[in-house]
């Protein structure tokens, strides 16, 4: 399965547990909020409905011991003079149409519509709860204004807008910050643990001098990222001290077969014995001689002589080195146009030509006869990118993992002369060169990328680049 593809910015935040946790919160704290307002809403307004109708009710019972329409007329008359229209209505219609009060009304079926009186008062613009009886042989219309109900929605929209509005967005950006805080922490145990993943066993989460749960996390982290660095060492250690007790019995070995082939006669059974095994033992000085000087690049001393090299002239000295030999063999070795200008990444560039002559030699020693091999340099915004690419047989994608580790061999490759160290080797350099080692396929065949982090530093120069009179470092063929 392929890896998924980065997240941006902005999804790792939203993708964050502490901002979902502040964004959930605040949620919650909203919709309680705006329901218990919505439920305080109703009840007054449920509550100031009902005190109209009241109201209503009151008017029109006091109006029902008049049955005379004259009488009706001017009691409507009398009580609409001492009552303003805007607050309530009072209107009696005569039985021959003539209406009495403080309003006019006009009747379209069922609904009642008022208008003002000429000369009289204005009418409301908040509207009327009205109510219509049959009485004295005419009609009553009263009505209420509904202008209570239109102040309270006011005081609750002036309470949504000044009062809980300000408190969740005071609340949200209180959780958001707090939670970014949090997310920060998160992103720095993830990034430790990405480190770890890495093979970067030096990296930790570090106390805060919390004490809190991701506080207790982080410590967790750093104590198994300590047990498991010292377990790796003790092991390098071990293969250390091994490789370099063995290292020089079996040169020594090797030189007394050496001297007592010398002394064999030419084309004898035991002549032949003698030649296999001294190229037994030089084989097996090689594999020790390779793995001390794994370690000695694990241990990370060559730090100290990093300076900034040219990767292109490197490259460009090592394609010049190789490419009679590969001819001699049948093989073609070229190098693709170099960028203008240098191509500066910081290291040691003894050890940076090691890794391109084992790239190369891996390349000719794993590709048949004929074969394409392509030494390349790129640069972009974040990486200075060194490629060997061939046609070869190339490695199955289940397998390159594989290759890297110390002394594995791909089935058809165990014809071949070397002992599986060249890649754990070019591994263990682009490890302390903080460079990434990517294993692709070329189509056929393998793509091996080798990508540098471009050099920061503002005003560096190109320092400790190869020259072309520089001797090669050690040809270490695996």
């Amino acid at each position: 399965m392929g890896k998924p593809g980065r997240l941006t910015p902005l999804s790792r935040l939203l993708g964050s547990t502490p901002i979902r946790l502040a964004v959930g919160l605040i949620a919650v704290f909203a919709t309680v909020n705006i329901l218990s307002l919505g439920f305080a809403w109703l009840q007054l307004r449920s509550n100031v409905e009902k005190q109209i109708a009241t109201n209503l009710d009151q008017q029109i019972a006091g109006f029902r011991m008049a049955d005379d329409p004259g009488t009706l007329a001017a009691r409507v008359d009398t009580e609409a003079m001492a009552v303003d229209p805007e607050t309530r209505i009072l209107v009696f219609v005569a039985p021959g149409g003539e209406s009495f009060g403080n309003a006019r009304v006009q009747m379209r079926g069922r609904e009642i519509d008022l208008e003002e009186r000429e000369g009289g008062r204005d009418l409301g613009d908040d509207g009327y709860r009205l109510r219509s009886v049959a009485m004295a042989q005419g009609l009553l219309v009263v009505g209420e204004s509904l202008a209570p109900i239109r102040d309270m929605e006011e005081t609750f929209l002036g309470l949504l807008v000044l009062s809980i509005i300000p408190t969740l967005l005071i609340s949200l950006g209180a959780g958001v910050w707090m939670a970014l805080a949090s997310a920060r922490r998160v992103g720095h145990v993830e990034a430790t643990l990405e480190q770890l993943a890495r093979g970067n066993l030096f990296a930790r989460v570090a106390d805060d001098g919390r004490d809190d749960d991701l506080s207790r996390i982080g410590a967790g982290i750093d104590r198994m990222a300590e047990a498991q660095g010292a377990a790796m060492s003790a092991l390098r250690q071990v293969s250390t001290d091994i490789a370099h007790d063995l290292k020089t019995p079996i040169q020594r070995m090797s030189v007394l077969l050496s001297d007592l082939r010398a002394r064999l006669a030419e084309g004898s059974a035991e002549a032949g014995i003698a030649d296999q095994a001294v190229a037994e033992a030089d084989h097996a000085a090689s594999v020790f001689q390779s793995l001390l000087m794994i370690a000695q690049i694990e241990g990370g001393s060559a730090k100290s002589r990093f300076v900034c090299v040219d990767l292109a002239q490197v490259a460009a000295t090592f394609a010049e080195i190789y490419t009679p030999a590969a001819e001699d063999s049948g093989y073609h070795l070229t190098l693709e146009p170099l960028p203008g200008g240098p191509v500066p990444v910081r290291g040691d560039k003894v050890l940076l030509g090691q890794l391109i002559a084992n790239l190369i030699e891996n390349a000719l020693r794993h590709t048949p006869t004929g074969s394409r091999i392509v030494l390349g340099i790129a640069r972009d915004s974040q990486d200075v990118v060194l490629t060997v690419s061939d046609d070869g047989p190339g490695i199955p994608a289940p397998e390159r993992a594989n290759v890297l580790r110390r002394l594995y061999r791909l089935e058809h490759s165990r014809t071949t002369p070397g002992n599986g160290l060249g890649l754990s080797l070019v591994q263990a350099v682009a490890d302390l060169h903080d460079a990434r080692l990517i294993l692709r396929d070329n189509h056929p065949g393998l793509r091996v990328e080798v990508r540098f982090p471009v050099p920061g530093a503002k005003g560096v120069g190109i320092a400790g680049s190869f020259q072309k009179d520089d001797p090669p470092p050690t040809d270490r063929r695996q």
